[in-house]
């Protein structure tokens, strides 16, 4: 698998390639996992989501912008997905990824617009989750977290990567809170270095299970980010085994990804969000995608064959 996932990467980065997928547009399958390029994409499958019992993790795609002024305009399209996102009856989410208003740039810049953001979603009941990027950027993400919330956006979350070896620590620091934030937890995507990241699968898993079992303990909200169905269940059984009430507990799950699992878990009486992603910058996303599954790029080659 990581030998495909590589060479599927490397082959997804030529240029001719990247530039006949864009000029498909997502005629190529990118609809499964992709809302569309538009907000109103985005608003439409989340209204879908929202009537089969779901909630809605809304993602403006996009990351690393590399001026101030592309952060204000990334600012302002995601201003617009949370007034939308606050159209839809129930409590929402919007996700936002700290590149995308500037914390690669200044710091400054990016708490800047994440307090404005905070202050549009808050009287619209939408909340706001800082995804976590690379293990470079854990500490600054923190820190803006920790800022928001001392200012009151305590509706504001973040994410722990199990894979990461400083994550439990991590947790404790926010635990150590009160408010306890509510706390996205994720086994992690990005391709770290050893000293970082534990190697091994069965590692990041372990390491998933003992953060799961003290957030339980933490008092907190705690979303479940994960496919793996061994840690999903272990994840229900766990919290019932402690007399955890399920509203303190949700599984976030990717757009086109399980759907019948997600089905299976709504029918169940469990708190199900979809993280569903939109916009033009969608082919770096996509292309990660195919890269998890082979079944995936089947898929899309089924679709370019008819």
């Amino acid at each position: 698998m990581s030998l495909y996932r590589d060479a599927l990467l490397a082959i997804a980065g030529w240029r001719p390639l990247e530039r006949f997928a864009r000029s498909r547009g997502l005629q190529l399958g990118a609809n499964r996992f992709v809302a569309g390029e538009g907000l109103e994409d985005g608003v439409r499958v989340a209204k879908a989501l929202s009537a089969e019992g779901k909630y809605v993790i809304l993602d403006l795609l996009g990351e690393f912008v590399p001026d101030a002024a592309s952060a204000d305009a990334m600012a302002d399209g995601i201003a617009r997905a949370i007034e939308g996102l606050g159209a839809i009856p129930g409590t929402h989410v919007v996700s936002i990824k700290p590149t995308q208003v500037g914390l690669g740039i200044d710091s400054q810049i990016a708490l800047k617009h994440l307090r404005t953001l905070a202050e549009v979603a808050h009287p619209l009941g939408v909340r706001l989750a800082l995804d976590m990027e690379d293990h470079s950027r854990v500490d600054a993400t923190l820190d803006l977290l920790e800022t928001l919330h001392s200012e009151g956006h305590t509706h504001v979350s973040t994410v722990l990567q199990s894979y990461l070896y400083r994550s439990m620590d991590d947790l404790e620091r926010l635990l150590a809170r009160t408010p306890v934030p509510e706390l996205r937890l994720v086994k992690g995507a990005y391709r770290e270095p050893a000293d970082v990241a534990f190697p091994k699968k069965v590692d990041v898993d372990r390491n998933y299970r003992e953060m799961l079992e003290r957030l339980l303990g933490g008092g907190g909200l705690v979303h479940v980010a994960s496919h793996d169905e061994a840690i999903l269940d272990n994840a229900r059984a766990r919290r019932d085994a402690l007399g955890i009430p399920r509203d303190r507990m949700t599984f976030q799950m990717l757009y086109g990804v399980k759907p019948r699992l997600q089905a299976e878990l709504v029918v169940a009486g469990e708190h199900v969000g979809v993280y569903t992603p939109f916009g033009a910058d969608w082919y770096g996303y996509f292309t990660r995608r195919l890269a998890e599954r082979p079944a995936n790029l089947a898929f899309v080659l089924r679709g370019l064959v008819g």
